[in-house]
C-alpha cells in the first residue's frame, strides 16, 4: 500500500512539473522549408567544358 502510494504521489509530481513547463516555457519549433536543388543551375555555375563526357546540358 505504501509504495503504490508513494508511486502514485512521485506521478503526481511529474505530471505537474511537466505541465507547468510546457505552460511556462513551451518547445519551439526550428524546422523550415528547404529550397529544392537545382542541379541545371548547380552544373552551370560549375562551368564544365562543352566537349567533356560528363557536360549533361
Amino acid at each position: 500500500m505504501r509504495a503504490t502510494s508513494l508511486f502514485a504521489a512521485a506521478f503526481v509530481l511529474a505530471t505537474g512539473a511537466f505541465w507547468a513547463t510546457m505552460l511556462t516555457d513551451p518547445p519551439q519549433s526550428t524546422a523550415s522549408v528547404q529550397p529544392r536543388i537545382d542541379i541545371q543551375e548547380l552544373t552551370l555555375k560549375a562551368n564544365p567544358q562543352g566537349d567533356h563526357h560528363y557536360d549533361a546540358f
